[in-house]
């Protein structure tokens, strides 16, 4: 049979398991709150935070092909043909093309029909 003894000694002072976890959890605490602040008050940090936004961003109506395509798991080439096949409709303001939120979740719950319109 083997007998081991673990005793911890913080300072000269011999302390308990539960003592010497709280004083290392405080240590700890401790130096990264100091790492924390040196970090942040450097003037090269103060600066270099993005701007925090000013609420929660308004749900998209509409979208490009690119981004359909990556939704919708397919090539834009394919987004594409069905465009041009009026499977998908689209939405044009000037020179772009945008997809319809509600045309991609359609999709997603329901697949693409295969009906020209």
């Amino acid at each position: 049979m083997v007998s081991v003894e673990i005793r911890f000694i913080v300072a000269g002072q011999e302390l308990s398991l539960d003592s010497f976890a709280q004083t290392i959890v405080r240590e700890v605490r401790a130096s990264i709150r100091d790492e924390l602040n040196r970090n942040l008050t450097r003037p090269e940090n103060l600066y270099s935070q993005p701007a925090p936004r000013m609420g929660p961003e308004p749900p998209r109506q509409a979208i490009s092909i690119r981004e359909a395509a990556r939704l919708l798991s397919i090539s834009p080439r394919t987004v594409d043909k069905y465009v041009a096949l009026k499977v998908i409709p689209t939405i044009r303001i000037g020179r772009r093309v945008l997809i319809p939120m509600k045309s991609v979740n359609e999709i997603l719950s329901r697949g693409i029909s295969r009906r020209h319109t």
